[in-house]
């Protein structure tokens, strides 16, 4: 980086820190920090109920492994596609506008999956519920933004993703005690009261609305072909072991080089590309998906090998799994703090050195493996998921100007999704290749087992990427 850029990125920092002086602090802000906070603790809940109640919902549909996989899967698919959209329409049209708009959306899909009689309506619906959750996603983190200076920003987002984190318990507890003595429907019903009220809070008490860049379009073309390339891009990676699979892979890639040139050439574009030039900005976003590649689907590998290996029922199971997003709620609300004092590149990083512990615990993973074991990788795993989003997501927010924050956001939510959709695909991809369509039962109990050996050593190679780029962050330490 040469000396200019860098005292110009200099020089806007410290722009962006007299800018944000005007802006109220958290005290001021309570009724933002308390919708934006129900909402990350309705899109955790959303998110991790279904690793509670997947096994009890497959067996009633009577569906196989990789379908299974694809239930969850599709709810990621869905966030992943609509949250950089999103990220230029809520910037356009409001903040709260969006906000609401996901809430509502969030009801009906929560409603339609506790209704759905067929695995296709069920599917249907969890893609719905992915929609909702993209719009909340990008809507609440730059609501935090805008409405916070930039010295209390960290400890703002430490707040409202500790509170995401006892969504992601609720999930496990809740979830697993409604599911185990109410059936599955129950657990999507549980967030609707919750929604409305949030709701009514924004409503009554939230005046203010955001509006970022009213004047410019909308880029609908590069909309299009973005969701197309994501599609592709996911679905060829789960059977990326057939020829069909390189096939879509391939046109993926060809399709996000033809995004990448468009946005470079129109006047308003849906992602300003040359916001890549900005290191920190681009390290972080990309340690951030393979943080998310890494970890994402731990819950399911733990789950799959509690409830089938060790037959253990779903109410216990969720007990048993609710001590990861423990440590990461106490992990992150406190890292989120740090973060506005020290170097969170240094904080971002030390996380991720603890998450590559805990998969290296899970590639031991078979049917003698303790409980204590177990417990041991869940809550390592937890605390370094916990230590790194705060200080990353701090850092790829704070990266840019201001007027860019629903772009940072929907980086943020797009990074993380694509991680964690890539993980359920190479989690789905193992499955297709050592169990094909075999349905999970006892006599095939030694191949689920080595598919979730095969998976943990992919994730740790993937953490070990993530914690050098989060490094090569460290030394560029200036914005």
């Amino acid at each position: 980086m040469s000396s200019r850029l860098k005292e110009s990125n200099y020089i806007e920092f410290e722009k962006k820190i007299q800018d944000n002086s005007s802006k109220g602090n958290l005290s001021k802000n309570k009724y933002v920090v308390i919708i934006t906070a129900l909402s990350y603790f309705l899109c955790g809940f959303s998110v991790s109920v279904i690793s509670v109640a997947l096994p009890t919902m497959a067996r009633d549909f009577a569906v196989s492994a990789v379908a299974q996989n694809w239930i969850a899967m599709v709810f990621f698919l869905s966030i992943a596609i609509f949250s950089l959209p999103f990220g230029k329409i809520s910037a356009k049209f409001g903040l709260k506008k969006t906000f609401y708009i996901g809430l509502i959306l969030l009801i009906i899909g929560s409603f339609g999956v506790s209704i759905s009689n067929s695995s296709d309506i069920l599917i249907a619906f969890r893609a719905l519920q992915g929609l909702s959750v993209a719009i909340l996603n990008v809507s609440t983190l730059a609501i935090v933004t805008e409405s916070l200076p930039l010295n209390e920003r960290g400890k703002g987002i430490g707040i409202i993703t500790s509170i995401a984190y006892v969504g992601l318990i609720a999930a496990n507890v809740i979830g697993g005690f409604l599911t185990n003595n109410f059936g599955w429907r129950s657990v999507f019903l549980f967030v609707i009261p919750f929604l409305i009220l949030t709701i009514l809070i924004t409503y009554f008490k939230v005046p203010n609305e955001w509006v970022l860049i009213k004047d410019d379009k909308f880029d609908y073309v590069g909309a299009l072909i973005f969701g197309l390339a994501i599609s592709l891009l996911t679905y060829g990676f789960t059977i990326m072991h057939t020829l069909h699979g390189v096939g879509l892979l391939i046109l993926s890639i060809i399709l996000f080089v033809i995004f990448g040139k468009r946005q470079l050439k129109i006047k308003f574009p849906l992602f300003p590309v040359k916001i890549l030039k900005n290191k920190k900005f681009t390290y972080s976003s990309i340690a951030a998906l393979l943080c998310s590649f890494s970890t994402f689907v731990v819950i399911y590998i733990v789950d799959y090998h509690l409830q089938y290996i060790n037959n253990v029922d779903p109410q216990t199971t969720g007990l048993i799994l609710m001590l990861a997003p423990i440590s990461m709620a106490i992990s992150t609300f406190f890292a989120g703090r740090f973060s506005d004092r020290f170097n969170p590149q240094f904080i971002a990083s030390f996380g991720l050195c603890i998450v590559f512990i805990a998969l290296i615990i899970l590639t031991l993973l078979n049917e003698t493996t303790s409980l204590s074991v177990v417990i041991l990788a869940i809550v390592l795993e937890g605390i370094g998921y916990g230590i790194f989003i705060s200080p990353n997501t701090n850092i790829v927010v704070s990266s840019l100007p201001d007027k860019l924050a629903s772009i940072a956001s929907a980086t943020v939510s797009t990074t993380r999704v694509i991680g964690e959709t890539l993980s359920l695909g190479i989690w789905t991809v193992i499955f297709a290749i050592i169990m094909g369509s075999l349905q999970i039962i006892p006599k095939y109990y030694p191949l689920l087992i080595e598919s979730s050996q095969i998976v943990s050593i992919l994730l740790a190679c993937g953490c070990l990427i993530g914690i050098i780029f989060s490094l090569i962050g460290v030394k560029n330490s200036k914005f």
